[in-house]
């Protein structure tokens, strides 16, 4: 980690972080950063990635850095990318890349977020139905029913019984 220093000032100094993030190659080396350094370390890359929090998440490569993040970051920055989700939740739930982002939150968030945000999917038929049809969409049943638990897989099933364009997407996606 003290070895990779030079590639976060370089990026401080120099780069676009978002750019990068949303590069072919340049995504999996601050996925790297964000894995292999200290939170300490790498602070000021997650706060400038949180500044760019719907530009790298919606897009083909930035959701991976994203997914990454939430996976090594510290409570302070936790609460801000949590506040971030749920601001963020619809435009993220239209888009093939930031439903990605909401199924990582789903599984590898802490479980009162997870609680928090699997309560804001379900308050709207229409983004389960969007988020059900998009290329994440087994990943994200499955990862929202792990979190809802009985109450919540109870509301899922009257969802459907009321939609019945999310009973056809998921009947189709078990084909």
């Amino acid at each position: 980690p003290s070895m990779s220093q030079f590639i976060i000032d370089e990026i401080l100094q120099d780069g676009d972080l978002i750019a990068l993030s949303r590069h072919k190659f340049g995504c999996r080396i601050i996925q790297r950063l964000l894995e292999k350094c200290p939170s300490e370390q790498v602070h000021d890359l997650i706060e400038l990635l949180l500044a760019g929090f719907l530009l790298v998440s919606t897009h083909a490569y930035g959701q991976f850095v994203m997914q990454s993040l939430l996976q090594n970051i510290d409570e302070k920055q936790r609460i801000l990318l949590v506040d971030l989700l749920e601001q963020h939740l619809t435009e993220l739930a239209l888009q093939a890349h930031g439903c990605a982002v909401i199924c990582a939150a789903l599984r590898y968030g802490d479980p009162v977020d997870r609680g928090i945000l699997a309560e804001m999917v379900l308050e709207d038929s229409d983004r389960i139905v969007c988020m059900a049809d998009s290329r994440h969409g087994e990943t994200f049943i499955a990862n929202l029913l792990d979190v809802v638990g009985d109450a919540g897989c109870h509301r899922l099933c009257t969802l459907l019984q009321e939609n019945p364009k999310l009973e056809a997407v998921l009947q189709q996606r078990s084909q």
